[in-house]
């Protein structure tokens, strides 16, 4: 089995706070994968571990192979280049082009200069608009990110994403602050995309509905603690808001 990530015994402390206590777990390639749990539980810090944001204060964090604890310089950047990142907050440049944005993506893997759109290789301007087109966002290639809607921006961080040409993506929370249809776009847009590159997916999110609609497997935190972790096919709502519920006991299962 190709395992993309692989965690063992991670302990993260915050201060007096456990953000991390004892977790294990193991994705495969092409894995889609929800993190769900109460504010505090752990799932960001988590996340955070998976790219070199965080550092375990025990325990050994590996993904693509690279062991995250001891990874420092050239050898973290390059692990960076594949893995992807959707945020919350977009993360956009507002006063550039949608264009412009999508382009930083490939700064991981061509980090000269550039001023100006015309500066990037006719590659990786064209590759850019292809993404945009995959997104449904080729016609507002030159329009300034921050005139579009909060969905469209979220649209074009993914096309960002893609520029990138990540094995990994990770993505923290990408629709909570997106009203329910544009999350239920993102969410479709997202995982159809990754599904057809055959992607591997580790997503957080608050929304137990969207993790049973999009994802394959759930993986439930409480407390820094792994509590659930199920195939998508196995769960409904009812079982999935347990984790939510400290005095509820809930078993923890074998991954899909």
């Amino acid at each position: 089995m190709n395992h993309i990530v692989e965690i063992d015994s991670l302990v993260k402390t915050y201060g007096e706070t456990r953000a991390c206590d004892g977790v294990a777990l193991t994705v495969n390639a092409g894995e889609l994968v929800a993190l769900v749990g109460p504010s505090g539980s752990g799932k960001s810090t988590l996340l955070r571990h998976l790219n070199g944001l965080a550092r375990p204060d025990s325990g050994s964090v590996r993904v693509l192979g690279v062991d995250l604890a001891t990874a420092r310089g050239r050898g973290l950047r390059a692990l960076r280049r594949r893995v992807g990142m959707v945020f919350q907050q977009f993360n956009l440049i507002g006063r550039l082009t949608v264009l412009e944005n999508v382009l930083t993506g490939a700064l991981g893997r061509d980090p000269l200069p550039r001023y100006g759109i015309v500066t990037w290789p006719k590659a990786d301007r064209a590759a850019a608009i292809e993404h945009l087109d995959r997104v449904g966002l080729a016609d507002r290639a030159y329009q300034r990110a921050d005139s579009l809607s909060g969905g469209q921006q979220q649209r074009v961080a993914i096309a960002r994403m893609l520029m990138q040409r990540p094995e990994l993506v990770l993505a923290d929370e990408p629709v909570a602050s997106l009203d329910p249809e544009s999350a239920a776009q993102v969410m479709d847009l997202l995982f159809r995309i990754c599904l057809e590159d055959r992607l591997t997916v580790v997503c957080s999110l608050h929304q137990i509905d969207l993790a049973l609609a999009w994802t394959r497997r759930v993986v439930g935190l409480r407390d820094g603690r792994v509590v659930l972790d199920q195939p998508t096919a196995a769960l409904d709502q009812e079982r999935l808001r347990r984790v939510y519920v400290p005095a509820a006991p809930v078993a923890v299962g074998a991954g899909a």
